[in-house]
């Protein structure tokens, strides 16, 4: 069942991501598909960098993720070992400045590059500091790591078929309300459409605070066909190794485009300083995975 919810009005038009999308394929013709990668695509635990350093685009780099450019990589990222990890001794701190929003002066932002592929699943597990400020007045924010393609399109604009796709969790009211946040074609809201987390007993789900959780996400792709988006693409979100949320009935691509972006988007904000963090405030990121498959992302199998 399709689920389309209209964003919160004061949502901020951040800008969309710098990427030059794939040209758009003649009309009457079906975009090449390349094929799917057959293993694992990215895994990060932590564990190789030096704690108590920061984490910019070279350290990623030498864990084997690139990405073409970064904000806040280098000066609110850092790699610690002075908490509990979710595995192994270290994880990634992220900070988010009270009274600031946005990726320029909040969290982190860098668009890593993953193989070309219909399908991705991503994995990651969070851990919000035990007094996190969800905003000041107002409340909204994006967390972690999510799925793009194509020019990736966010921050406001339009979806039309060419200018790629997004697909990212956020947090929403005073209480820190889970969901997705997500563009594609014929978006309601203003700024992408997004869908509140629920538990197995049909209950939304809050991000709690100085405790591991397990997000993840799959993203498939539409079929075009004579250069027409068929409503078949799909997001289905998993909390703690269990559905909760599905969305289908998707357009996201009439070119060419696949995904090919696992989407670092994580920021307060949020259009005004009101959706500011009071104070500093942090997460921590441990364990990210990303795969064409699901018997890759052991969190959907059982557990690890």
């Amino acid at each position: 069942m399709r689920t389309r919810t209209k964003l919160w009005s004061s949502a901020a038009a951040v800008a969309a991501l710098a990427t030059t999308a794939l040209a758009v394929p003649a009309s009457g013709t079906t975009p090449a598909r390349q094929t799917a990668p057959t293993a694992l695509t990215n895994v990060n635990d932590f564990e190789r960098p030096t704690a108590g350093r920061p984490y910019p685009l070279g350290e990623w780099a030498k864990d084997g993720w690139t990405a073409p450019w970064a904000l806040g990589m280098d000066n609110r990222a850092q790699i610690v070992d002075n908490t509990p990890a979710h595995s192994g001794t270290k994880s990634l701190r992220v900070l988010y400045p009270g009274g600031k929003i946005g990726p320029e002066d909040s969290g982190a932002q860098a668009p890593f590059q993953i193989p070309k592929a219909n399908e991705y699943y991503l994995s990651f597990w969070v851990k919000f500091q035990s007094d996190f400020s969800w905003g000041t007045t107002e409340y909204a924010g994006k967390l972690g790591v999510g799925l793009a393609g194509g020019a990736a399109c966010s921050g406001g604009q339009v979806c039309d078929g060419t200018n790629g796709f997004s697909s990212r969790f956020i947090w929403r009211t005073a209480n820190g309300q889970a969901a997705l946040y997500y563009y594609h074609m014929g978006h309601e809201g203003q700024y992408g459409d997004y869908t509140v987390l629920k538990d197995q007993a049909g209950q939304d789900i809050y991000w709690p605070k100085g405790a591991w959780v397990n997000v993840a996400q799959r993203v498939k792709l539409n079929t075009v066909t004579g250069g027409q988006a068929n409503p078949d693409g799909e997001i289905e979100v998993f909390y703690n190794g269990r559905t909760a949320a599905k969305i289908t009935g998707l357009r996201f691509v009439t070119n060419s485009d696949q995904i090919d972006k696992a989407y670092w988007s994580s920021f307060a904000g949020g259009a005004t300083t009101n959706f500011a963090p009071k104070y500093d405030s942090s997460m921590w990121f441990d364990d990210i995975k990303v795969s064409p498959r699901r018997s890759d992302i052991c969190e959907l199998n059982g557990g690890c």
